[in-house]
């Protein structure tokens, strides 16, 4: 129970130090979602519009949803953003521009054209010579082509096409992330508002995807150190106490860090991922932000691992059903316990991390009081299972003794009703008997009702008869007592 209670507060402990250390890639994730929210809006605003023009604000959309969600995907900090959503609706050389923190490190113009020479002609725009141009991306070698055809016939706007020959580029890209480009044909799709939408969705459930695999693996890591950290620990007490050699501590260190490592990752990945199921089942985004504020997905995600431990265990055939069951409920008890002692501690100390492992820490120790002693619990705890086992033990003797007891008990005052009986009948004959001798005058008879008495009551006279009695009276060797 202490290697269980000391595993199950550094598991939680990791979690909490992995959401924080994930922080920015929740943040970039959405940011994902925003956009693909933006293309929606975008699609319902320009419904009015004939498709072909309305494409051009679509293709900007997608190409920044596209780049963003692969910086998502390679951890990259760079952000790109359209104009318009940053408030620059006045901006007529810029599109799209891609950020580090707050750096602008790159700025774009998209250009959509319905053909090749339509695109290359808008792009060649000579008010567009200091910023990188981008086309639909199945447009792109032959816009390539007819930069280079137009700059060889030597044409008034020769120098407009070698420059922007020279900035134009498949896709919105930078420091090794890219959108990977868009054709013409997805923009022109997208200004359907249901398409629209069908797209939006694919965005998100990519990047809800890619933040809990990357933040798994970044929670992996730091799983993988605690755990291995504990083992070697362990394990040198164990070979300073002789109980155990170098090579198996190195061993039990690695094999304790891998598990670590797995734990960690499915742990983070599903605390990532409790958010954005809250949202879809259609709970408010205010409330689910309170909830995440306060740790609640951590402590659902840490339960549904360690519930899931002792299922698999269960199926494994290494513990019962019963043992299972216990299990989930204590995990079920402290996980809650945990959570809202967290949730406390981190709002008294304000350090990340540190308020909540304090504050959960005594939780956890709370809720396992409480399913131990039995207070608290969904189903059976050992110590309340074990109280009922001896309680239904006696329970059982008692039942099998009572009908005993009863029955001897009525068989001893059948005995003694009859033995009173005929002690009754004894005396009463006796004394009749006495009062008779007494009347007759005859000593001997009153003598042997004398001996009756006494017999009933487990004595015997020194004498049965007036002879006897005269003869005891005379024996000098007698000794006569009153």
């Amino acid at each position: 129970m202490e290697k269980k209670v000391r595993d199950d507060l550094a598991q939680y402990a990791t979690a909490l130090a992995s959401d924080i250390q994930t922080q920015r890639i929740t943040e970039q994730t959405l940011a994902v979602l925003e956009d693909a929210d933006a293309l929606k809006r975008i699609a319902l605003q320009r419904s009015g519009m004939s498709a072909d023009q309305a494409q051009g604000w679509l293709f900007e959309q997608l190409e920044v949803t596209k780049f963003n969600l692969n910086a998502l995907k390679q951890g990259s900090n760079l952000h790109a953003a359209t104009t318009d959503t940053l408030g620059k609706t006045n901006d007529e050389i810029t599109d799209v521009i891609i950020s580090k923190g707050k750096r602008q490190i790159r700025a774009f113009q998209l250009k959509s054209g319905n053909r090749p020479s339509s695109t290359a002609f808008m792009l060649s725009d000579e008010k567009y010579s200091d910023v990188g141009l981008v086309g639909p991306s199945d447009q792109h070698v032959e816009v390539q082509r007819l930069y280079k055809a137009r700059v060889s016939s030597g044409t008034l706007r020769a120098d407009q096409y070698a420059s922007a020959e020279k900035r134009l580029h498949k896709a919105v890209e930078a420091d090794g992330v890219s959108s990977g480009g868009t054709k013409y044909s997805e923009a022109l799709k997208a200004t359907d508002p249901k398409e629209a939408e069908k797209l939006a969705k694919q965005f998100k459930r990519t990047g809800v995807a890619t933040e809990m695999h990357n933040s798994g693996l970044e929670a992996g890591k730091i799983g993988a150190v605690v755990a291995g950290g504990v083992s070697t620990v362990g394990g040198l007490l164990r070979l300073a106490r002789g109980e155990a050699d170098t090579g198996e501590v190195v061993v039990q260190v690695a094999v304790d860090a891998a598990k670590g490592y797995a734990s960690s990752y499915v742990t983070t990945a599903i605390s990532k991922g409790v958010p954005h199921m809250m949202l879809k089942a259609g709970m408010e985004r205010s409330a689910a932000n309170l909830l995440t504020k306060s740790n609640a997905h951590i402590a659902i995600a840490a339960g549904i691992v360690q519930s899931g431990k002792s299922i698999t265990r269960y199926l494994n055939g290494d513990i019962d059903g019963e043992q299972m069951l216990s299990e989930v409920s204590h995990t079920a008890i402290t996980g809650a316990s945990a959570f809202y002692y967290g949730a406390l501690g981190q709002a008294l100390i304000p350090i990340p991390v540190v308020g909540a492992f304090v504050g959960s820490t005594f939780g956890y120790f709370v809720g396992n009081m409480l399913h131990q002693s039995g207070l608290l619990s969904l189903g059976e705890a050992p110590a309340v299972k074990v109280a009922r086992e001896r309680r239904e033990h006696i329970e059982a003797l008692c039942l099998t003794a009572i009908p005993l007891m009863r029955a001897h008990r009525l068989e001893l005052e059948k005995l003694m009703e009859q033995h009173f009986a005929e002690r009754r009948h004894h005396l009463s004959t006796a004394f009749d008997n006495l009062e008779n001798s007494l009347i007759d005058w005859d000593a001997d008879s009153f003598t042997a009702q004398l001996e009756q008495v006494n017999n009933a009551f487990g004595a015997s006279l020194p004498f049965k008869t007036l002879t006897e009695f005269d003869a005891f009276m005379a024996d000098d060797n007698q000794a006569f007592v009153l």
